[in-house]
Formats: C-alpha cells, sequence, structure tokens
C-alpha cells in the first residue's frame, strides 16, 4: 500500500513537472510531437492487476488456468534481464541534457518502478497459486479417452503438415536455382503459413498431452514422468515458455510423487543420458568403402587393438620367462618374442577391422594411401621395417652381439625391433640405430660365432736389441702375468705369438698376438691396455730399449759454408 501512494504521489510530482519541460520546445518541431507522446505514455503506465482464477469446474478451464499461470511464471523470469537492461539505457541518458532525453528517463524510470512492482507481486503470489492450483486438480475429471483420439488425430494433421513443409522447401530451391523472385516470393508465404498451421497444431498437441499428463499425476501414475517429455518437446518453439512449463510440471510432479519423484527422476535421467551417449556413440564421421564409421566403430576398434598389444605384451614377458627353463639363448627368445609380438599386433588390427564391419579388401585403399605416402617420404621408414624384418630372420646380428660399427661406434646388441637395434657401448649409453644402417654399411661382429677374439698388441725396440731375446721376454712374462687369456682351447689353436713385422724408422716392430674371450673381448681398450702395461715392464725389466722416433741428419762437405761471429 505504501508503494502505491508512493507511486501516485510521484505521479502527481510527474504531471505537474512534465508540461513545463517541453515549454521551450517549438510547437512545430519534429521533438515537441515525440515529446507529447512521452508524456502521454507516463501518464498512462501504471502496473498491470496479476490474477490467476482458481474457480475452476471442468478441464477446458483448468488447462487454460494452467497455461495463464506458466505465462505468469514466464513473465516473472523476464523481469530481472528487463529491469537490467532498462538500468543500462537509463545510464546512457544520465549524462544527455535535452528535453527528449529527460523525458525518456523518466520513462524508464517509472517503467523500472512498474517492473519492481510486477516482480514483488509474482514473488509473492506465484506460490499461492501453485498450490491452489494443485489441490484443485484433485476435484477435475479429465477426458484422457477424447484426448487420446485428438493426439492421433492432430498428429496425424502435423505429419502431413510437415511433409508439405518438406516439398516447399524443395519447390523453394528449384525456384531459387531459376532465380525466379516472383515464385520464391509465393513460396516463402506458404512456408510462413505452413509454419503458423505446424506452430497452431503443436500448440493443440500441447494441451491435450496436459490432459493425459495431469490426469496421471493426479492419480500418482508414474506414467507421467514419460509424458511430460512429449510435452516439454512441444514447447520448444519458446525458449523462456518452455523454461516456465519445465518449472510447473517439475513443481507438480514433486507435490504428487514427493521423494519418490528422486528415483523416477534420477530413473529418467539415466535413460536420457544413456540414450544421449547411445546417440554420440552412433554418430556417423566418415564413410569407408560404402561402410559408415561412428565413435562407436572407431572405439572398438582401438579397444581391440589395445587388447592386441596388452597380449603381445604378456607373449614377449612370457617368452623370457621360460628361456632359462628350456636353454633358449637371448638372441633366440628375442627372435621369437619380437616376431610373436608383430603377428599378434597384426592378427589384431585385421581382426578389428573385421568387426566393426570393413572389408579385408578395403585394405587396398589403405595400402593404396600407404604408397602415395611412400613416394612423399616414407622410403627409409619402409627401409627399416624390411630390414628389421631381414635381421630377426637372418640373425647375421643378434641380442647380445659385441658389434663395431666404425672405429669409435662399438657395443652390446641389447634389441632389435622393426625399425631401429638398440646398442649399449661401454660407455653405458644406448645409440638407437635405424635398421637399414647394418643391412647397407659393413658392420663388425665380434661374437657371430663365439665370443673368443684374437688381438693383436704392436710394440717396438730399438735397433741392436736381440730380437730372440725380445720375443723370449715378452712370453715369458705374459706366462707369468695375472691376465686373462685363452691358454688352452681344442678346437683352436690359441698359443699366444709373437711376430716380428719390420724393420721400421726408428725401431724394429713386433705384434703380439694373443687370444680372449667374453668381457674381455667386449672392452678392447682396457684388454690392450692390460697387454701393453705388460710388455713394457718386461722389456724395462730386462734392459731392452725402447726407442721414441727420431732422425738423423747428414751434412755433406761438398756444400761449402761459412759462419761468421760477430762480437760486440
Amino acid at each position: 500500500m505504501r508503494l502505491v501512494i508512493v507511486l501516485i504521489f510521484a505521479l502527481f510530482l510527474h504531471a505537474s513537472n512534465l508540461e513545463d519541460l517541453i515549454e521551450n520546445v517549438p510547437k512545430n518541431s519534429s521533438e515537441y510531437a515525440l515529446d507529447v507522446a512521452i508524456i502521454q505514455k507516463i501518464k498512462t503506465l501504471k502496473p498491470q492487476s496479476i490474477t490467476l482464477n482458481t474457480d475452476i469446474k471442468n478441464q477446458k478451464e483448468y488447462i487454460s488456468a494452467f497455461l495463464t499461470l506458466t505465462n505468469l511464471i514466464k513473465t516473472y523470469n523476464q523481469l530481472p534481464s528487463k529491469i537490467e537492461e532498462i538500468d543500462k539505457k537509463i545510464t546512457l541518458l544520465k549524462d544527455q541534457n535535452n528535453t527528449t532525453s529527460k523525458l525518456q528517463t523518466i520513462y524508464y524510470q517509472k517503467l523500472k518502478e512498474v517492473y519492481i512492482k510486477q516482480q514483488n507481486e509474482l514473488q509473492e503470489k506465484l506460490p499461492k497459486y501453485k498450490k491452489e492450483l494443485f489441490e484443485k486438480l484433485k476435484q477435475i475429471e479429465f477426458d484422457t479417452r477424447l484426448a487420446q483420439k485428438n493426439i492421433e488425430n492432430l498428429q496425424e494433421k502435423l505429419n502431413k503438415l510437415k511433409t508439405e513443409y518438406e516439398k516447399l522447401k524443395i519447390d523453394l530451391q528449384r525456384w531459387e536455382l531459376l532465380n525466379n523472385q516472383e515464385e520464391i516470393k509465393k513460396i516463402n508465404s506458404l512456408i510462413k503459413a505452413n509454419q503458423e498451421k505446424i506452430l497452431k497444431l503443436k500448440k493443440e498437441l500441447l494441451k491435450e498431452y496436459l490432459i493425459i499428463w495431469l490426469n496421471e499425476v493426479k492419480t500418482k501414475n508414474k506414467k507421467a514422468l514419460e509424458i511430460d517429455n512429449k510435452i516439454l518437446s512441444l514447447a520448444k518453439f519458446d525458449n523462456e515458455f518452455y523454461n516456465a512449463l519445465s518449472e510447473l510440471i517439475n513443481y507438480f510432479e514433486s507435490q504428487a510423487f514427493g521423494s519418490k519423484l528422486i528415483v523416477y527422476n534420477s530413473k529418467k535421467e539415466l535413460q536420457l543420458t544413456l540414450q544421449k551417449i547411445w546417440d554420440i556413440l552412433n554418430y556417423p564421421l566418415f564413410t569407408v568403402s560404402n561402410r559408415t564409421i561412428t565413435p562407436i566403430n572407431f572405439f572398438i576398434f582401438v579397444i581391440i587393438l589395445v587388447f592386441g598389444w596388452f597380449v603381445g605384451k604378456y607373449y614377449k614377458k612370457f617368452i623370457y620367462s621360460i628361456r632359462h627353463r628350456y636353454e633358449i639363448s637371448h638372441a633366440t627368445a628375442t627372435l621369437l618374442a619380437n616376431m610373436g609380438y608383430y603377428t599378434i599386433i597384426t592378427l589384431s588390427f585385421l581382426i578389428a577391422l573385421k568387426v566393426i564391419g570393413l572389408d579385408l579388401s578395403s585394405l587396398a585403399i589403405i595400402a593404396g594411401a600407404l604408397s602415395v605416402g611412400i613416394g612423399f617420404g616414407l622410403q627409409n621408414i619402409v627401409s627399416n621395417f624390411v630390414s628389421g624384418i631381414i635381421l630377426m630372420f637372418e640373425r647375421s646380428i643378434k641380442v647380445g652381439d659385441y658389434i663395431q660399427i666404425d672405429e669409435n661406434t662399438r657395443g652390446e646388441v641389447v634389441d632389435i625391433s622393426m625399425r631401429s637395434t638398440i646398442i649399449r657401448t661401454n660407455d653405458n649409453i644406448n645409440l638407437i640405430i635405424p635398421n637399414q644402417s647394418f643391412i647397407q654399411n659393413n658392420v663388425i661382429n665380434w661374437t657371430l660365432g663365439d665370443d673368443i677374439v684374437r688381438f693383436r698388441v704392436p710394440f717396438g725396440v730399438a735397433y741392436g736389441s736381440d730380437v730372440d731375446e725380445v720375443e723370449k721376454v715378452v712370453l715369458e712374462s705374459l706366462k707369468n702375468s695375472n691376465i686373462h687369456y685363452i691358454k688352452k682351447q681344442p678346437s683352436l689353436d690359441v698359443t699366444p705369438r709373437v711376430t716380428f713385422i719390420e724393420m721400421g724408422d726408428s725401431s724394429l716392430n713386433f705384434e703380439l698376438m694373443v687370444w680372449v674371450r667374453g668381457e674381455y673381448a667386449r672392452r678392447p681398450r682396457r684388454t690392450r691396455s692390460e697387454f701393453l702395461k705388460m710388455i713394457y715392464k718386461a722389456l724395462n725389466k730386462a734392459g731392452i730399449e725402447i726407442p721414441f722416433p727420431q732422425q738423423d741428419l747428414h751434412i755433406k762437405d761438398s756444400v761449402p759454408f761459412e759462419i761468421k761471429i760477430k762480437k760486440d
């Protein structure tokens, strides 16, 4: 009541001052006519009365009251955004001093007051109206049979209109191609009329479904929770009306079903969620050989590949675990593990293609695409792949072999895959080398047949040394040393030897030839170092001179020269 008095008083003040605002505006100007129109709107602006007739006697009146309440909820939901929009307009007009802007500001301030009053009134009355309308539901009889019959007839008409609408769109596209503007305008008007008829039928259908739904709510039948989906789907022509109707439907269902609604809603939400997930999983992504690939097909394809990968990994572990039990060498176990692993992966890929419905002949498409890719830079990848297969079957290089690629690159083979081979050097550095390097280039395999290797250790002594004594001293020192070398081998003559190689520029050059095996063959620098230290100590102890490079300069007497020394 106090707010109404304030509004009347404010209106009286405005009425006495509004005329004064336009006294200085020329009556023949366009602004004067606009200002007068704004004043008239301000004077006639007043809150609308909000009422809902709850004296309901039949289903028709009840449906009308239900839709009226829905529109009141819609209005209440719209008011906050309307008030916010008016505040923005008032802010924009605040800095303008002309008469029209001042009148507009007064109008918007007045309209904001009306909206605020309407909002407060709806906030107070809506809960009361909802409760009264729900209580009235018990007294109304609904003719569901007639409603169901009407739904069938309306749905048939709606389907015909939708078919007609699709035909009109086809006609429109045809006339657009012919650029016939007259026919395009005619078809557009028919489409508009068709859409209006469809909207009208949807509204009628919504009312008929409401009759059935209200009867189910009245009898507390959980079928109401299925029917409300159809009602809301018909209300999507207006988002704000849809939200208001959804709010009122939820209120009625919560009042009717109470705590059971949580269970029903949870089940319904779960069904809707599962249906949405299923629709997403069956959404077509692309087509291969007339076969549509969906996310679920792709998911199954990936699952089979992942399963094959796990089986392949388990197979490799199984092979390595039984290696010692059946006395299988590490190299053979690696070959069996890798070949079985890649076979399982290949089979998994083919099975995955078959499961998702792709004909294996479609691999020709993939092969064609792959061949194009090879032409643009995949030659090295394919070459490494084929080289890996050759290495696995040829076994010229096996896991555990000690190989040398160049002067500074040597190490133990720890793994051979389809693309590359991993070599671990004596510095514990893993080198990943493409397989084609082993096929195309020279590679020294120190342990191909066995792990026995002969080392040649060169050394030199001064001219004038007894070569027989040198040989004797070195071999005797080797025999008495703690250096690990092969002394006896049934299938091989492993007797150490000292060979006189040449008479060099500065020394008599010898070479110690000695056989080693195992880890001593895999560390050539350290092994050679031990033999050199042994030779050096033996020669020093025996008094045999180890020379250093030197040159003699001979001056002939036939070349005269004179040396003059100047003294200060």
